[in-house]
């Protein structure tokens, strides 16, 4: 329980300090992580420090407390409009912050600068594993005992298809629009186009590049792996004019179909568009920037709240699928952590393996650097919860300068996400396998462009998978009842794909800062402090 708190105070050095503590106090009872605490007390005294500059002794208020069950802390000052987030050094700070699912939102609002934060309590993964795997036991131990009485099976599947097929039609609501903001709002993100630079433009493109390059590593897997449906030579000549047709489309005839439709290409080429206009046009278009991430910020709640619904849904579309066909869909999603957990590894290991023979480095002491960061994402499933610790890797472990690190981990947690490559092609892989769907040259091509644009646009909030879920099966033609196994897979491949995409991004960041000669590589050769 989060204690209230309504206070005023004079805005100088002491009273810094001051709120700071009230800030630690109230994140502390909000059951809140202790390393995001000391991020987000921070980035708190560098705004007020940036502040007192100009507004010393004006009238601070602070208020905090519980509303609707969730904590809430609200600090205001008096004075004239000074925007924290205009500050470089704390766009930085911006990013750690909402990485770590804590950020502060800034209004000016009569009269006061106004800072809101509503943190929100650490949640253990192990637990929403235990939560989803009993659903899954449940649904298979009452499909199973109804599958001896039709009677039984009829009435219990009049009663759970419709609440079913509710639930899944929230979910596709809530998930084109969510695609698109993630992509757009990942954008805006960034800041100005100066805070970019040189670095920052290698290091988009090597994440971008790398994961379409993955992506067909992962369609030649597919074709060792699964059976490849022949086609005759008319038939190539018709999917080249397919493909080309289909790559025309990804620009949308107009604004609203793509969320109609929850077409997944068209969202993200619409959210890369809006994006980088507000991007270029900065100052110009605040105020569209401030009202795009409040939309977002309203989105990602629905899907938070829809995502505490995952153990009802997956339970309910099990328990469908038991009823139906139970060997094909577990089946299925057996081989899929066949192919999946061991491609992790060997992913981390394949990447490890050409930053040792490029930067002349040993593979095992690059190992021994890395596994801190590696083991905390593979214990957590959270990129977030081995942020700190991967920074300071960086820095202190891999020399990477401090400034490249700051920008590239926070921007390439949400952007680059190989893990989450091999694993949403492998799902789309098997699913299709299993639900009879040919896989053609023509479906590896859009599994391809598919997941690579997906995996950029996976929300980094509860829920958030399987809104890609949903656009993803619907874009490749997989049936909705497959989304039940992919969450329910994901709740454990999570682990996996998380640790592998932390390790990859660190090499992909100190590859780019050796690509523009600001890598310390005394330091990185340097044994484990």
């Amino acid at each position: 329980m989060v204690s209230s708190r309504d206070e005023n105070f004079r805005l100088t050095p002491m009273t810094i300090d001051a709120v700071s503590e009230i800030c630690v106090q109230t994140l502390t009872e909000a059951g809140a992580d202790k390393k995001d605490i000391i991020r987000i007390r921070l980035s708190l005294e560098e705004i007020l420090g940036v502040w007192l500059e100009s507004l010393a002794g004006a009238l601070v208020h602070v208020d905090c407390g519980q509303k609707f069950g969730r904590a809430f802390l609200k600090i205001s000052v008096d004075g004239p409009a000074i925007d924290p987030w205009d500050d470089e050094a704390l766009i930085l700070s911006s990013h750690m912050l909402s990485q770590a699912g804590l950020s502060f939102t800034y209004a000016y609002k009569n009269g006061k600068n106004c800072l809101v934060c509503n943190p929100k309590k650490r949640k253990s993964s192990m637990g929403q594993v235990a939560v989803l795997l009993c659903a899954v036991f449940l649904a298979v131990f009452l499909g199973s005992a109804m599958r001896r009485s039709p009677a039984m099976q009829t009435a219990a599947l009049s009663v759970t298809e419709p609440l079913f097929n509710m639930i899944l039609g929230a979910l596709r609501a809530v998930s084109s629009p969510l695609v698109f903001l993630a992509v757009c709002c990942g954008i805006v993100s960034i800041g100005d186009l100066t805070v970019v630079g040189r670095v920052g433009k290698k290091l988009i493109l090597r994440m971008i590049a790398g994961t379409f390059v993955l992506g067909v590593v992962m369609a030649l897997v597919g074709c060792l792996l699964f059976p490849i449906a022949a086609e005759a030579g008319n038939e190539i000549s018709g999917n080249f004019r397919e493909v080309y047709q289909m790559v025309l489309e990804i620009v949308p005839t107009d604004i609203v179909s793509p969320f109609l439709n929850g077409n997944a290409l068209q969202l993200v080429f619409l959210g890369i568009c809006v994006g980088a206009a507000l991007l270029i046009l900065g100052e110009r278009v605040s105020a569209a920037q401030n009202t795009l991430l409040q939309v977002n910020e309203a989105v990602q709640f629905l899907m938070s709240v829809l995502g505490k619904t995952i153990p009802l849904f997956v339970f309910l579309s099990l328990f469908n699928l038991i009823l139906s066909d139970f060997d094909s869909g577990f089946s299925s999603l057996f081989k899929v952590f066949v192919i999946v957990v061991p491609g992790c590894f060997i992913l981390t290991l394949f990447y490890v393996f050409v930053a040792a023979v490029r930067l002349k480095v040993s593979p095992v002491l690059l190992m021994k650097k890395m596994l801190p960061t590696y083991l905390i994402a593979l214990t957590t499933a959270s990129s977030a919860a081995a942020l700190a610790t991967n920074l300071e890797t960086c820095v202190k472990e891999l020399g990477i300068p401090k400034k490249i690190a700051d920008f590239g981990i926070p921007l390439g947690q949400v952007l680059y996400k190989p893990g989450f490559v091999v694993g949403l092609f492998s799902l789309a892989l098997c699913m299709a396998e299993s639900y009879g769907i040919p896989i053609t040259p023509l479906f590896l091509f859009m599994s391809v462009l598919t997941v690579g644009l997906l995996s950029m646009a996976l929300p980094p909030i509860p829920g958030g998978a399987l809104s890609v879920f949903t656009v993803m099966f619907a874009q490749l033609g997989v049936p909705s009842e497959a989304l039940a196994l992919a969450v329910a897979g994901n709740a454990i491949l999570d682990f996996f794909m998380t640790a592998a995409g932390v390790a990859c991004l660190q090499v992909q960041v100190t590859l780019a800062a050796d690509g523009v000669d600001m890598l310390d590589k005394n330091r990185l050769k340097r044994s484990v402090s």
